[in-house]
């Protein structure tokens, strides 16, 4: 189903999308600056990743008229040497990067069922 249709409950209507600076983030939502006005943004995300943008960031923000949803941040310059295929999930100070040949890129301090992993 196409997004603008499940956003207007299958309504016939205008989807805009825009560029936004997060400004806030708490309890689910963010204040993103917009072309149209500062507002709160419901975040949207795939399914099984929840995840909060950061204050500054650019964020893409679409609205029916009525809501407005946070789909994504802009990755700009810092694309952390990612190729087409791969994924990479980060935070300010740890990573983990799925690569096409298999490797999978650790960097940051590694819990196992709340015990942390040593290596030697």
């Amino acid at each position: 189903m196409r997004i603008s249709k499940k956003m207007n409950g299958g309504r016939k209507g205008t989807v805009r999308c825009g560029q936004g600076l997060i400004s806030n983030s708490a309890d689910r939502r963010v204040a993103a600056a917009a072309a149209n006005g500062t507002g709160q943004c419901s975040i949207v995300s795939p399914g099984g990743i929840s995840y909060i943008p950061r204050a500054m960031e650019d964020a893409v923000v679409i609205s029916d008229g009525s809501e407005r949803y946070c789909i994504g941040v802009r990755i700009g310059d810092n694309d952390h040497g990612i190729l087409p295929g791969e994924l990479i999930l980060y935070t300010p100070s740890s990573y983990i990067h799925l690569k096409n040949n298999g490797e999978i890129r650790i960097v940051g301090d590694v819990y196992i069922n709340g015990t942390k992993l040593e290596v030697t």
